[in-house]
């Protein structure tokens, strides 16, 4: 293939150069959502719910704190089988109460002094059939970090839009002072 004449090679040079990174900075912005482009990047505030797990020969607990109630999760250590019918008493700061059975395992109680931000510790007291227990655990409670306002968000959009504007411009200035350039030179040689 041959190369036009009025572009002189150093400019076919510099034009392959940013034409690839000129279609890199936009690939963020051609990605929409429900297409995939790329590999996915977790997100810096995945967080999971505030929980605890404790586990003895009999029985293994996981104890997870969701809105203002505790979620408590009986299962037996053996074949971990959810134990239904036991009774759970939970005392700590500001709680002392018997959890609600609520299906396969599964037990709730409310739990609004948990709910801020400090690390917790907790008796369980279980007793199910022969299973008569005094277990210890701690809930931490993290803070919950700031989100992102809307207004920041589109202010780096904006930023990225500004960005690829500028140098398509730039890049249009440069083709269309080559193209003068050329023509220039055409009419003085020609």
């Amino acid at each position: 293939m041959t190369r036009p004449s009025f572009i002189p090679t150093w400019a076919a040079v510099g034009i392959a150069a940013i034409l690839p990174a000129l279609f890199s900075l936009s690939a963020p912005v051609i990605a929409h959502e429900g297409h995939e482009h790329g590999a996915t990047a977790k997100p810096d505030d995945v967080r999971l719910a505030p929980r605890f797990e404790v586990r003895n020969e009999d029985v293994e607990i996981v104890g997870v704190l969701a809105d203002k109630n505790l979620l408590i999760y009986v299962d037996r250590a053996s074949d971990n089988g959810p134990i239904q019918g036991a009774q759970i008493e939970v005392e700590g700061p500001g709680i002392q109460e018997l959890a609600t059975a609520m299906a396969d395992g599964v037990y709730q109680l409310p739990a609004a002094a948990l709910a801020q931000a400090g690390k917790y510790p907790l008796m369980l007291t279980i007793q199910a059939g022969e299973i008569v227990d005094l277990l210890a655990a701690t809930l931490e409670v993290g803070e919950v970090p700031a989100a992102a306002s809307a207004a920041e968000n589109s202010e780096r959009q904006w930023w990225l839009f500004a960005g690829i504007s500028l140098l398509l411009l730039c890049g249009g200035l440069v083709a269309r002072r080559l193209r003068r350039q050329a023509k220039e030179r055409a009419i003085h040689h020609g």
